[in-house]
């Protein structure tokens, strides 16, 4: 974008000075206008470019970081949901020597 810039001021100086030189038939000026105004859109059309590929860098910056919290949420549920299968193992395990108590009780 400072190229484009710079290419373009340094495009208006040269005009300018040759200009002082000599004088621009109607048809030149106009050439010269038509650059001037086509090197203007460029540097607009730069700098909306650059700000769209920084909302764009924003945006994926975001997106990798609810990425990330949603892998961390993944490695939660999943830590949740195997200590859950431990518990209910213990759980029947319990309930089953609770029943062998309870039988050998009535066998007595």
């Amino acid at each position: 974008m400072k190229n484009l810039r710079g290419l373009a001021c340094s495009g208006i100086l040269f005009f300018f000075l040759a200009g002082c030189t000599t004088q621009l038939t109607p048809a030149d000026r106009d050439l010269m206008n038509q650059a001037i105004d086509s090197a203007n859109g460029a540097a607009v059309s730069a700098e909306k470019a650059e700000t769209s590929a920084l909302s764009a860098d924003r945006a994926a910056n975001r997106a990798e970081a609810a990425a990330a919290k949603a892998e961390n949420a993944a490695a939660r549920a999943e830590a949740a949901a195997s200590r859950a299968a431990q518990e209910a193992a213990a759980a029947e395990e319990s309930a089953l020597k609770a029943q062998k108590a309870f039988e050998m009780g009535l066998r007595k």
